[in-house]
């Protein structure tokens, strides 16, 4: 049984539920940018590219779909994040089951989401277009690559730039 913030813990979420969302709320209120990656090494990069960008105080990471979708009921509507970089290809749920949840729930069905991968699938790729994916990106091959990538995902929250919708096979 482990303590978090002096209540004991003993596995059970809903017990702490609250204090989850308060955290979220309060720690991840200025959010625009919300990255859902389960690969720690390319969430690092990412995080050393914004951090140079100086945005990384407005992007968040989450490892999977289901922790996104945690993360998302845990904020007030004026909280929701501008864009959602979604890697297509992830354990628990991929990029397809994540934003069918997304576009089933009335209250995320208009957020903006950007697939983000090394390996488009085409089955998937056509699928995502259904639920109205706003655009592709493959992955960056170098760092420099990766910052202007970065740049483009902070200009498109702010509506400052739109990606074109790449063909996916």
């Amino acid at each position: 049984m482990a303590f978090i913030t002096g209540i004991a813990f003993d596995g059970n979420l809903d017990k702490i539920k609250p204090l989850l969302t308060l955290y979220f709320i309060f720690m991840y209120s200025d959010v625009q940018i919300l990255i859902v990656d389960d690969d720690p090494e390319d969430v690092f990069i990412m995080q050393m590219m914004c951090k140079e960008l100086s945005f990384l105080e407005n992007v968040h990471f989450v490892p999977d779909g289901l922790t996104l979708l945690h993360y998302l009921d845990g904020l007030y509507e004026n909280q929701l994040p501008l864009l959602i970089i979604l890697d297509q290809n992830m354990p628990r749920f991929n990029g397809v089951q994540t934003l069918e949840a997304i576009r089933s729930n009335t209250r995320y069905h208009l957020l903006r989401v950007i697939i983000y991968t090394d390996l488009p699938d085409a089955l998937q790729s056509n699928r995502l277009k259904e639920l109205g994916v706003e655009a592709f990106v493959t992955k960056p091959n170098t760092y420099e690559q990766g910052l202007e990538i970065m740049q483009q995902f902070h200009d498109c929250s702010k509506g400052g730039y739109t990606f074109p919708m790449a063909a996916t096979g």
